[in-house]
C-alpha cells in the first residue's frame, strides 16, 4: 500500500513537471527576469555599490568580470564601495552587479557602458574605440571560454574557491570531489555552447591565437598608450585572474611565449593595485 502511494506521488509529480514544461514551452513568451529589489536603500548619490565574490589571498577576485569592473572603477576614480557576497546575484543570476542611485545594473558589459555614460568617461577616437570594443569582446567571450577550462583543470582552483566558502574544513574536504565534478561538467557544457568543444591541443592552439592578438595590441605602456582604457580593464581582468592565483598551464603559456603581456599586467598592478594585489 505504501509503495503504491509513493508510486502515485512520483507519477503525479512527473505529470505536473511535464505540464509545466509544456506550458512554459508553448504558451509563454521568453522575457527578461524581473529586477530584484535594491539591497542598499540608504545609498549615497553617485556612489557605485559593486557586489562581487569574496576576495582571495592571492588576487583581488577569482572572477575575471569582477576584477574587470573593480579595475575600471579604480582606473577612472569612480566613487565606489565593494560589497562581498557569497549568495546575492544579479537579475541574470550572476556576479558582478552594481547599484547606482537606486538602479540595479547586471552584467559587466552593461555596467561598463552605463558607468561610462553616467560618469562621462571619455571615448577614444572612433577607430581606436572600435578596436577597443573588438579586443574586449575577444577576451570577455572567446579567451574566457579557453581560460576557464585551464582554471577548472587545476587543483589550485578548488583550493582558492573553497577558501571563500564558509564552513569547517573537514566538510570542504568531503565536498571537494563533488564540487569539482559539478564545476567541470558545468564548464564543459557552457564552454561547448559558447565557443565549441575542443581537445587540449586545440584549446592551446586557439589560446595562442587570442594571446598573439592581445600582445600585438599593446601599443605602449597600456593598450592605447600611456592611459588605461576600459579595454585594458577587460584584458587585465581576464589574464590576471587566471595568471596570478596559483600555478597553472595558462601561467606557463604566458611565461613561455608572452612576456610582454606579463609585463603589461605588472604595470596595471603597479598603477592601480599596488597595495591590494599579491603576486
Amino acid at each position: 500500500m505504501i509503495l503504491e502511494i509513493i508510486a502515485i506521488i512520483i507519477i503525479v509529480l512527473y505529470l505536473l513537471k511535464l505540464i509545466f514544461w509544456i506550458f512554459k514551452t508553448f504558451f509563454t513568451t521568453p522575457s527578461v527576469p524581473s529586477t530584484p529589489k535594491i539591497h542598499k536603500p540608504d545609498f549615497q548619490k553617485d556612489v557605485v555599490y559593486l557586489y562581487q565574490f569574496p576576495r582571495t589571498n592571492t588576487v583581488p577576485n577569482l572572477s575575471s568580470y569582477c576584477l574587470k569592473i573593480e579595475t575600471f572603477l579604480r582606473a577612472f576614480k569612480i566613487p565606489h564601495e565593494i560589497i562581498e557576497t557569497p549568495s546575492l546575484r544579479s537579475r541574470n543570476g550572476t556576479l558582478p552587479f552594481v547599484e547606482l542611485n537606486g538602479e540595479h545594473i547586471p552584467d559587466s558589459d552593461l555596467i561598463e557602458t552605463k558607468l561610462r555614460e553616467h560618469f562621462h568617461v571619455p571615448n577614444l577616437a572612433p577607430e581606436l574605440e572600435a578596436q577597443a570594443t573588438a579586443i574586449s569582446r575577444l577576451v570577455d567571450n572567446h579567451l574566457l571560454g579557453l581560460i576557464v577550462k585551464y582554471k577548472a583543470s587545476e587543483e589550485g582552483w578548488y583550493d582558492a574557491l573553497l577558501r571563500g566558502v564558509p564552513g569547517p574544513n573537514f566538510l570542504k574536504t568531503i565536498l571537494r570531489p563533488i564540487i569539482k565534478k559539478l564545476f567541470m561538467s558545468k564548464v564543459h557544457a557552457r564552454v561547448g555552447l559558447s565557443i565549441g568543444s575542443f581537445t587540449e591541443e586545440e584549446t592551446e592552439l586557439l589560446c595562442h591565437k587570442d594571446l598573439v592578438a592581445v600582445q600585438n595590441s599593446i601599443r605602449g605602456k597600456f593598450l592605447f598608450g600611456d592611459k588605461i582604457t576600459s579595454a585594458d580593464c577587460a584584458v587585465f581582468g581576464e589574464v590576471a585572474s587566471a595568471y596570478y592565483p596559483f600555478p597553472n598551464k595558462f601561467q606557463r603559456i604566458i611565461d613561455s611565449h608572452y612576456p610582454k603581456i606579463r609585463e603589461y599586467c605588472d604595470r596595471i598592478i603597479a598603477e592601480l593595485w599596488a597595495e591590494d594585489f599579491t603576486k
